[in-house]
């Protein structure tokens, strides 16, 4: 396979426009299933039925989950995994009761579920999403992890050579002659494309296709595409 060069397109930009709101990984539960509102509760009771814990489809969230269930195991929790779900349906397996936690990122609660507009404070978001959630959907927001996983573009060493692309400013300038491979949602959301063209002006792509995130640096790597979006971590 041949080998992929790639460069990681001002990140500490892209962060500032999205804030944290696309990172500060925390955990959902109900407030009925016995994970509980507090990881004390879900330890003390070991006698209660197991705990199912999901995960969307990538790797970071299929880690955290991960861990998630060795820690409760390593209390004497039972768990069941039910894990690579898909972003689209995960929220609705946890309020439908199909599982009781899963890892979520304040700025997919903020802007996916609870189509709020965009708030860059990374407390304020947490205090929000927290707060409706449990008036919304009776779910509980356990405390948020210090991580934080922003979105960044990701391009070709060898396209950014040719078009001394080093940043965004430079990628808007030459977006005619670029090949984005985008996974759809950071297209629409308000901490990605949008908040870009908004600071950067129109990015007129000379491709604009989607693909499976899971597939973006295969696409990359056959070089069917010279742009797709990553993630900070």
């Amino acid at each position: 396979m041949k080998k992929l060069t790639a460069v990681l397109l001002s990140i500490s930009l892209l962060a500032s426009l999205a804030g944290s709101l696309s990172g500060c990984a925390k955990s959902t539960s109900s407030e009925s299933s016995a994970a509980g509102s507090s990881a004390g509760s879900a330890v003390s009771a070991v006698s209660a039925a197991p705990v199912t814990i999901g995960s969307k489809d990538f790797t970071e969230n299929l880690i955290v989950a991960e861990i998630y269930a060795e820690a409760l195991e390593g209390q004497g929790v039972k768990v069941n995994r039910k894990f690579n779900l898909g972003s689209s349906v995960i929220h609705s397996a946890l309020t439908s009761g199909q599982i009781d936690l899963y890892p979520e990122y304040t700025g997919t609660g903020l802007l996916t579920i609870l189509k709020h507009s965009l708030v860059t404070d990374p407390k304020e978001v947490y205090n929000i999403v927290k707060s409706e959630y449990k008036t919304k959907f009776k779910a509980v927001w356990l405390d948020y992890s210090p991580a934080n996983d922003s979105q960044g573009l990701v391009i070709l060493k060898s396209v950014a050579d040719q078009y001394n692309i080093k940043t965004i400013s430079d990628l808007q300038k030459n977006a005619g002659k670029i090949r984005f491979a985008s996974q759809g949602e950071f297209d629409k959301r308000d901490d990605g494309l949008p908040a870009l063209e908004k600071a950067y002006g129109k990015f007129n792509f000379k491709s604009d296709a989607i693909y499976d995130n899971s597939l973006k640096y295969q696409i990359l790597s056959q070089n069917k595409a010279d742009l797709a979006v990553a993630y900070t971590t």
